[in-house]
């Protein structure tokens, strides 16, 4: 490697280090407060008991972009489960994902009327879902495929009762995109 590429990566490695440091909240350790455990020069020692102190407000710094929402899968026999993320572009990030089959399931009837809530509450300007049939863990081929275009994310189980993996992709209007999967356990 040459020098001056090496010299490039260390730098770069040492802005990033400082960058991730610069914004960092630190706590006290186990002895600070302690008169004689070690305090130096630069080292405040914390005053006044634990319950008088006021924990440190984290605030957002100005170069943080909020990530994707969580997504839950409503609609069948028990309560919601929430989505596993999986390939996403979010605020000029992205990473990809295989189809990705959840170790909890939601059962479901036939056909029954699913809904998946985000938090926080985003409208999409499309979204996708894709059903893909379970066999040893692993997704099968897309057996269904539906894209639309309105809100609240709403669509029906498949008709065909046994283990389902269900992907739904996110598009929204600024041009990011997310897809969460589920494992759905469809009983007749």
């Amino acid at each position: 490697m040459s020098r001056i590429i090496t010299a490039l990566l260390a730098a770069a490695f040492t802005l990033a280090v400082a960058a991730c440091s610069a914004g960092s909240l630190s706590t006290p350790g186990p002895s600070a407060g302690i008169a004689g455990a070690g305090s130096g020069p630069g080292i405040a020692a914390v005053t006044g008991s634990p319950a008088t102190r006021e924990p440190p407000t984290p605030t957002v710094r100005p170069t943080e972009i909020p990530g994707p929402p969580a997504a839950s899968l409503a609609g069948g026999l028990e309560g919601p489960v929430p989505g596993e993320l999986g390939a996403v572009f979010w605020g000029g990030l992205g990473s990809d994902s295989p189809w990705i089959v959840p170790s909890s399931a939601l059962a479901a009837r036939v056909g029954a009327p699913l809904l998946v809530a985000l938090s926080p509450a985003l409208a999409p300007e499309r979204w996708t879902v894709s059903w893909a049939p379970l066999r040893n863990g692993t997704a099968g081929r897309i057996a269904d495929r539906v894209e639309r275009a309105w809100s609240p994310i709403t669509f029906r189980a498949p008709a065909q009762a046994g283990p389902w993996g269900a992907q739904v992709e996110l598009h929204l209007s600024s041009g990011e995109r997310a897809a969460f999967y589920w494992r759905v356990d469809v009983v007749p």
